[in-house]
């Protein structure tokens, strides 16, 4: 179990024993976490700061990181990301009603953007949070009252 402590500049790990968690451990050896909003694991930890910033660590340690591709302020107004292990990143962006997807960077930390969807309707509130089936067929994004499915496995 992680947990984001961005005040503390730290992510602190609990370590699953037989029926209950141990204390915690610092993971964060070198990241800067100010600002930090959101993070996501995938062997290595993602974490999403104000302003679009992302702190790729692995061990605790920065590991390079990077976005091509990318129009300039893709990320500017994203709030969480959503990792599918093995598989591409996702970033909500409630401001402009859309989630950006960027591809793995792998050991490389060299990412891609990939592509953008937008939820464009009058049904459409403020977007809260988001989440990817495994398979990348269905991206789930939920609002204060409802719950949208956009099939991912046709484009």
């Amino acid at each position: 179990l992680y947990v984001l402590s961005p005040e503390n500049n730290q992510i602190y790990k609990y370590e699953r024993l037989s029926n209950r968690y141990g204390p915690p451990s610092q993971y964060n050896v070198n990241g800067d976490l100010s600002g930090a909003i959101d993070m996501a694991i995938d062997g290595s930890v993602y974490v999403l700061k104000e302003g679009g910033t992302i702190v790729k660590l692995l061990r605790g340690e920065v590991q390079p990181y990077a976005i091509r591709h990318a129009p300039d302020g893709v990320l500017k107004n994203a709030t969480k990301i959503f990792k599918v292990p093995e598989g591409n990143t996702y970033f909500l962006d409630p401001v402009r009603s859309r989630v950006v997807i960027v591809t793995d960077g792998g050991a490389s930390g060299d990412a891609a953007y990939v592509k953008q969807y937008v939820l464009e309707s009058d049904e459409v509130g403020q977007l809260q949070d988001l989440f990817v089936d495994p398979d990348e067929a269905r991206l789930y994004v939920v609002d204060e009252k409802r719950i949208f499915k956009v099939d991912l496995s046709g484009n």
